[in-house]
């Protein structure tokens, strides 16, 4: 429920100035009461700063002056309730807190509210097309000067151009741009020119979008960063199914650490990927140990090829999970690859699940090779090819993975005991 109120925040300053406050010591008087939120920010012995939130419907109150909102506090209060919530004391609300509640009763026409939600996501797409401007010239500037000269100019090249999408709320874009900065340098140059030609992609994708069907329009939407509120996703129909966790995938990008989980539908053979964010060392609110099956319905965000989605109350299995069945080869794979990008050009990731595959080394690569012949490269975040080399002993193996139209990072492989993590298993 958290998430769609951080998604209110007007500007990535604002919501960083928020997650500073989150860890002051200043907040006192700290409370709920199921449906609101409060607390009193002391501002150098002055007058507190009184900061109260609407959970359910995104309403904030605040009387700083901070001309932006939802502001900093109200964001705060927000960080507070998600990561320690503990501060919070259930009760009534002081008188302050009262008036507030009072006036956000006062009766508003549904037709305004809409007009004001649709005005909000003009101006923010309005900013985005600006941004996606810039990020045409900058690509044309450097097809023109070649990655090398670009590349030698250092990684704050890179670091600018990502800051610049952020500020045009094109985080998304931002994360792929930033994650140039870092590249090995033996990878670089074909890394670098794969995300570009992606980016020019998306560029000329977004100014016909007018053009496209709804579902695609929101894939290209959520591809630059504006996802779909929880409550609207909790509105279209779920699919229910018995689902086993089969990977899951961690990392951290400017303080923001993310989580994907890939579940896989028994019934519907469907993949959903669950994914999740928190900040600095909060820990993740539902835990997805691998192997374990879980029942209930995903709600999939809106596209004309569903992946990612919410598990609102997922139930323990409490049965073996049945119909797991992989990919003899990569031909096949390969081959429902390219029908999904053909429907949603924007998948990052593609979850595959493949018997019969072989870890080698040939020279300095790292690859996996069908029971054809066929190899494919491992992606270079995948730290345990040469254990994973060990416990497979060249005999095939039963691989879960990723892939990114490139290279597969394993996740997960059967064993004897089961499914077990990629970079863990027992040798």
């Amino acid at each position: 429920m958290t998430d769609h109120l951080l998604e209110l925040s007007p500007d990535a300053k604002t919501l960083e100035a928020g997650r500073r406050l989150f860890y002051s010591r200043r907040w006192r008087l700290l409370g709920g009461d199921g449906n609101w939120l409060w607390g009193e920010f002391d501002y150098n012995g002055r007058r507190a700063i009184e900061s109260a939130v609407q959970v359910v419907e995104g309403k904030f109150h605040c009387s700083c002056r901070a001309r932006a909102r939802p502001c900093a506090h109200g964001l705060a209060l927000v960080f507070l309730l998600k990561n320690n919530a503990d501060r919070f004391t259930v009760g009534q609300p002081p008188d302050w807190v009262r008036s507030v509640q009072h006036r956000a009763l006062r009766p508003v026409r549904e037709v305004k509210n809409e007009s004001m939600a649709d005005d909000r996501l003009a101006a923010r797409i309005a900013l985005m097309s600006e941004g996606i401007d810039e990020l045409e010239l900058r690509l044309l500037d450097i097809a023109r000067r070649g990655i090398a000269d670009t590349q030698a100019q250092g990684a704050d090249t890179w670091l600018a151009m990502a800051t610049r999408l952020t500020d045009a709320k094109l985080p998304a874009l931002a994360g792929r741009v930033r994650r140039l900065a870092d590249q090995p340098e033996e990878a670089a140059e074909e890394t670098i020119a794969r995300t570009l030609g992606d980016l020019y992609l998306f560029v000329r994708a977004w100014h016909i979008r007018d053009e496209f069907t709804p579902d695609r329009r929101d894939e290209l939407y959520q591809a630059a960063g504006i996802t779909t509120r929880r409550d609207e996703l909790l509105q279209r129909t779920g699919k229910s199914d018995h689902w086993l966790v089969l990977g899951t995938v961690q990392g951290e990008e400017d303080r923001l650490r993310y989580r994907r989980v890939w579940v896989r539908g028994e019934r519907s053979k469907r993949y959903a990927l669950l994914l999740d964010y928190v900040f600095g060392r909060a820990p993740f609110e539902q835990s997805w140990p691998l192997s374990a099956s879980f029942n209930g319905a995903i709600h999939y965000y809106p596209g004309s090829y569903p992946q990612r989605g919410i598990f609102p109350e997922p139930r323990p299995g409490g049965r073996p999970y049945d119909g797991l069945k992989g990919y003899a080869g990569f031909s096949d794979m390969l081959g429902n690859y390219r029908r999904a990008l053909g429907v949603n050009p924007w998948l990052q990731q593609y979850p595959v699940y493949l018997d019969d595959v072989r870890p080698i080394k040939k020279g300095q690569q790292l690859l996996l090779v069908d029971s054809a012949g066929g190899a494919l490269r491992v992606h270079p975040d995948y730290g345990g090819f040469y254990r994973l080399l060990a416990v497979s002993g060249g005999r095939p193996m039963t691989i879960f993975a990723e892939f990114d139209g490139y290279r597969l990072r394993p996740l997960s492989l059967l064993t004897e005991l089961g499914l077990v993590d990629a970079e863990q298993a027992e040798i």
